[in-house]
């Protein structure tokens, strides 16, 4: 079968076309394959100064007269590019791959060409996601499925396709017809490049279709694992001189190099320096009780890891642990679950999202049948709703809240007929967040009405988290409860429970409730940083280390400068333990619950 390379380039970009081309005769990739350079805009004396360089290089022009005037390279939407690929398709079949003109050769095509052979398509992905390279107005215009927007981009200056195949020829007829469509292609700009984000669009949605499978591998762009065949990116300036050619491949490959230990450095110091330099003094323990336990029975993490965050939920009759695993060694949190036996022991672990960044808070509520889930992922600058498609560890994205947000700790519910989200959202300063409320009538679908509680931005003079969510939002007959973290020295420190009343469109307000209220109680006695429950059954989670003294052996705990209370408790004292297992029993009497969502009989909620 036979391959075509493909580029492209207009005057201002003729020299680094002619270094693509000598990087091409370099690796006798011209005696093997046909190869194509489409004039984007180059001078007559660029043109002839190439064609007699390169004779075998056939250097066709581009008819922006019989296209759109987004097309036009001014524009600076690429349009261009999916519409020369569908030229060269037609006209020549076969392999065909587009280089952008800044491509240097390391090596030949026998790479990719495995691959391909393999994939019927090969692209390389980026270290961006979609959210953050799709204009809004693109993002809104393409409907782009919110389960796409965490992923990562393909990038549009690779892309290698066999034509013969269905999937190559599928992709593009599409990506070709949205080049002409104005509105799917607008002008680059910061953040924004439209052919390479209406590709990865088009990628996945071929990928989730099953019509193909996208192949790995990383361009060299912010990767310290790129492939290795290629460099992208190599820009020359017009006045270089052709002899200095070599001069100019030794500086970006020195670059390049230079770049990839810098990266690797700051992901070994990002993770494992940092993440080590938090063990000793930061590390959280979970408790699970029920009703009728003499004790709460604590969750243990593997090593180099804590457990935090925990919700429970009952499926099938059987009891799961949704939690925040924090690996210090990855300096990064992931959400897991697992199975609890009747003696509250933990099963295997399996991890619940499969996300790059940090996950925490797993808040669970139903919907009918459907599980659904509101983590926080404020690393991702987004607020999200999942919805559970394999239980447990199988979750689609189905609606993205907010973009460009740092929220943390929703909790989700249903109450006089409307949705409600209660959140926390950076006020700006140090581990400060203000308290945010909002209502719609679809949670899929509706509007968010900001709540004018809002604009009173409560604990923005807060720090240390003081304010934040810390697990359930609770109901009893009086009312929804909402717990609050209560941090004055250190985050994690100590929690308060708060009475939200009154609860309308208009008006929202919270008071502390007092002690003699099983939940306030059982918070004033083990100084949680989280609590959660589920038909009786309730979780938390306690910080047992602060500064570096706490993590030595045996010593250690009692050196340590965390809360009076939650030390008693850590430390088993039996008066304690007691009043904590009579507390519990009390939630259950009172009819204390966590917050429905839209429950039905086959999948009780436990959180939300």
């Amino acid at each position: 079968m036979t391959v075509t390379i493909v580029t492209a380039a207009n005057a201002v970009f003729g020299r680094t076309l002619a270094q693509f081309l000598l990087s091409v005769r370099r690796r006798g990739l011209h005696s093997q394959h046909r190869i194509l350079a489409y004039d984007l805009g180059l001078t007559p004396e660029q043109r002839r100064d190439l064609s007699a360089r390169f004779p075998w290089c056939e250097i066709v022009r581009f008819r922006f007269e019989d296209h759109p005037a987004h097309v036009a390279v001014e524009a600076k939407t690429f349009a261009w590019k999916p519409l020369i690929i569908a030229e060269v398709a037609e006209r020549f079949g076969g392999t065909v791959f587009w280089l952008d003109s800044a491509t240097l050769f390391h090596g030949d095509l026998r790479e990719p060409l495995e691959v391909l052979a393999r994939h019927q398509v090969y692209t390389l992905e980026g270290q961006s996601n979609i959210d953050q390279c799709c204009e809004p107005a693109v993002r809104d215009y393409l409907r782009i499925e919110p389960d796409f927007l965490h992923r990562q981009v393909r990038i549009g200056g690779v892309l290698g396709l066999d034509t013969a195949t269905p999937a190559a020829r599928k992709l593009i007829a599409t990506w070709r017809d949205l080049a002409l469509d104005p509105r799917a292609f607008t002008a680059e700009r910061i953040g924004h490049n439209a052919d390479q984000t209406v590709l990865s669009v088009v990628l996945f949605r071929m990928e989730q279709a099953g019509e193909l499978v996208l192949n790995p591998g990383d361009i060299d762009i912010s990767s310290f694992r790129p492939v290795r065949w290629l460099s992208s990116r190599n820009k020359v300036l017009g006045g270089q001189p052709l002899w200095a050619d070599p001069l100019v491949r030794l500086g970006y490959r020195a670059y390049k190099v230079g770049d990839r230990i810098n990266l690797r450095w700051q992901d070994f110091c990002t993770r494992r320096l940092l993440g080590l330099h938090r063990w000793p003094k930061e590390h959280f323990q979970v408790f699970v009780m029920r009703p009728g336990d003499r004790a709460p029975t604590p969750v243990r993490a593997p090593a180099l890891s804590y457990y935090a965050d925990p919700f429970l939920m009952r499926r099938d009759g059987r009891l799961w642990l949704f939690v925040e695993e924090f690996e210090y060694l990855e300096q990064c949190g992931r959400l897991v679950a697992m199975e609890l036996d009747d003696a509250l022991r933990p099963g295997p672990v399996q991890p619940v999202l499969p996300l790059r960044e940090h996950s925490s808070f797993p808040y669970l509520f139903q919907i009918g049948e459907r599980l659904m889930m509101v983590p926080e992922t404020c690393a991702l600058g987004a607020l999200d709703l999942y919805e559970c498609v394999g239980f447990p560890d199988q979750w689609r994205r189905v609606r993205r809240f907010f973009h460009d947000v740092d929220a943390v700790d929703t909790k989700v519910f249903h109450r006089g007929g409307k949705w409600w989200l209660v959140t926390c959202m950076s006020a700006g300063g140090e581990g400060a967040r203000t308290l945010h409320v909002f209502s719609t009538d679809d949670l899929e679908t509706g509007a968010l009405t900001a709540h004018p509680v809002n604009e009173a931005r409560h604990f923005a003079d807060g720090s240390h988290g003081y304010g934040r969510g810390a697990g359930s939002l609770f109901l009893d007959a009086d009312g929804p409860m909402r717990v609050i973290q209560k941090n004055t020295d250190y985050y994690g420190q100590a929690a308060e429970v708060r009475r939200i009343a009154p609860l309308t469109p208009e008006a929202y307000a919270e008071t502390p409730v007092g002690r003699g209220h099983p939940l306030a109680d059982l918070v004033a006695l083990v100084s949680p940083h989280h609590v959660a429950m589920c038909e009786g059954a309730v979780t938390f989670d306690v910080r047992d280390r602060l500064g570096f003294a706490s993590g030595l052996p045996g010593i250690g705990p009692r050196l340590a400068p965390i809360d009076p209370v939650a030390k008693r408790f850590l430390a088993g004292d039996p008066s304690v333990t007691a009043a904590v297992a009579d507390a519990v029993s009390r939630l259950e009497t009172l009819g204390v619950r966590a917050a429905p969502g839209l429950p039905h009989a086959s999948v009780q909620p436990c959180d939300g």
